[in-house]
This record gives structure tokens, sequence and C-alpha cells, in this order.
């Protein structure tokens, strides 16, 4: 009778815990601890859905253990990559895989946050809003201060990007952004773009200023810097125009120049210095103008025919 009365003061709503594991294992046991802790007092059913992206440690045998040991209450996938994918394509499989009426989704391990957190950002949901992520207090580095800045200016959107720790999404913010495309290149700009009432809620950093950053690589978060520009701002675009601008002025100068020194200079060379300077700014423009438009073709490649975004190796069940 006092398990039946617990279950029925608990949250009736199905809630999914997609995480993503790669060489996790300093974090794993306590993100474990206590997310999965507090969602289990929380809500009456869930699952968590773990997404190991090729990891070279132990991290998938300390999930095994952790759960033998245990006799936990929810439902518990593990998903193999077949291979090194990254974040988002890693956490996109994982996303697909949930069904629950909620969706939690961490894209890191890393526990800087008390976890009462996890409850403020449902009841935020609750009130309206499909997408509520959580962002810790602690100052972001330089280079994602200037990322975020450069794309909330370009992009002009109503709800303006931010570094978050972890975002829940409900079932139609899923469902939203699934009919907007089968390819979710960069998931927090997809969210904060696809219509739905957006909410970030701030926390007090628990970790001091040493806090752990990503997973994820310095080249992956550059090259995803460099596509989120490319799919949700016109910046590429103004750049291509902003140098064929130039050129072309540099162009009708020398014209200029060439005409006035046909009619004013008695004592005319062959110009080698000035030809060959406009050549050279030639060809540079041109050559950046190429990498743009070959980066706009990759992109369109990728959108079109790379169906298969993500390999999954196995899912097991603990």
């Amino acid at each position: 009778m006092e398990n039946q009365k617990q279950q029925s003061e608990k949250e009736q709503k199905f809630v999914s815990v997609v995480a993503y594991v790669h060489n996790s294992r300093e974090e794993l046991i306590r993100f474990l601890d206590v997310v999965m802790g507090r969602c289990e007092t929380l809500f009456a059913q869930c699952e968590l859905i773990l997404v190991d992206d090729a990891s070279t440690d132990d991290s998938v045998d300390l999930v095994r253990s952790y759960y033998q040991t245990r006799e936990e209450h929810y439902i518990v996938s593990l998903i193999r990559m077949g291979a090194y994918h990254g974040l988002e394509s890693a956490m996109n499989a994982g996303r697909d895989m949930a069904i629950g009426d909620y969706v939690y989704e961490f894209d890191d391990l890393y526990v800087d946050y008390d976890p009462e957190i996890i409850e403020r950002t449902y009841r935020q949901s609750l009130a309206g809003c499909d997408i509520v992520s959580a962002a810790s207090d602690a100052r972001m580095s330089l280079t994602s201060r200037l990322f975020y800045s450069l794309y909330n200016r370009a992009s002009g959107t109503r709800h303006p990007l931010g570094q978050e720790t972890f975002r829940l999404l409900s079932r139609r913010a899923i469902n939203r952004v699934k009919s907007m495309g089968s390819f979710i290149p960069y998931r927090k700009a997809v969210y904060r773009n696809c219509g739905l009432a957006a909410e970030t809620l701030v926390y007090a950093n628990t970790a001091g200023p040493g806090a752990r950053t990503l997973h994820s690589h310095k080249h992956e978060r550059g090259d995803l810097a460099v596509d989120s520009f490319i799919y949700f701002t016109n910046v590429m675009e103004r750049t291509a125009l902003i140098i064929s601008g130039v050129f072309l002025a540099i162009a009708l100068i020398v014209v200029g120049y060439v005409i006035a020194s046909y009619f004013m200079d008695q004592a005319r060379v062959s110009g080698w210095v000035s030809l060959m300077g406009f050549l050279s700014l030639g060809f540079m423009g041109l050559f950046g103008l190429l990498t743009i438009v070959l980066k706009y073709l990759s992109v369109i490649v990728g959108l079109v025919f790379r169906h298969q975004r993500y390999l999954i190796e196995n899912v097991e069940k603990l």
C-alpha cells in the first residue's frame, strides 16, 4: 500500500533520459546516482538511453556492473554506435529511439548542478514551454561568447542561442522538428527555430570556476560552428557578396588607372607590377569565393544524398 501511494504521488508522464557517453567513466556513476535518482523519485515511469559513441575506456562495462548490483524501476537501454559519430549524430540516434512524452537530452555527464533543476525544467515545460534548457551561470569561454554573439546577431532568431547543460523537449517539439526534415545538423539551433515556445533556466554552478565542458573535440565544435552559420544564417552569402564587391572595386580602379595612364603618362612603362598585383589579388578573391561555393555544395550534397545519418552497432537492454 505504501509503495502504491508513493507511485500515485509521482508525475504520471513517461519521461525519457538520453545521455551521451564517450570515455565518460569518471562522470558516469555520479550522473546515474544524481540524475536518474532524481528522475526515479519524480516520475512514475521513465527510461534511460545511454548512447555510447565508440568509447575506448571501460564506460560500457561500468554501466553493466552498475545495474547488475541494483534493482532500478526504470528501463535502461545502451546504444552502441558502429563508429565514432560525434555528439550531434549520436544524440540524434538516442532521441529517435526515445518513446517518452518528454525527453531530457544530456550532452555531457558532468554534474555541476543541484538535481532540483531537473524538476524545475519539467515544471516549466508543463507551464507551456515545449523546449526548456538549463544553463550554468559560470562564465563562458571567449570563443563561445563570440560564436553565440555573432550567431544570434546574424540569425535574427526570436530565441537567442546560448550555452546549455541539458534540455527537456516535449513530444510535440520532437514531432515538429522531425517534420522540418530528417537531418538535424545542430540540435540547439533547430530547436530554437522550430517556432515553439522555448525557455532557458539559469542555475548556480556547484562545481566552481573549473567546470568541465563538452567532450566534443575542438575541431568538431569548429566545424559545427561553420555549418551552423551556413544552415541558419546568411553570413556566408554576405561574405561572398562583400568579397565580390571589393574585387569589383579593385578592378574598376585598375581600369581607371590604365585609362588615365594611356592618355596622360607620356613615358608609359609595361605596367608589370600593377598587372601582377591585380592578377594576384584577383586569384585570391576567386579562390576565396570557390571555397565558400564548395562548402555550400558539400552541405547540399550531405542534405540530399546522405540518407543514413548514423550507424548503430547494437542496442542492449540492461
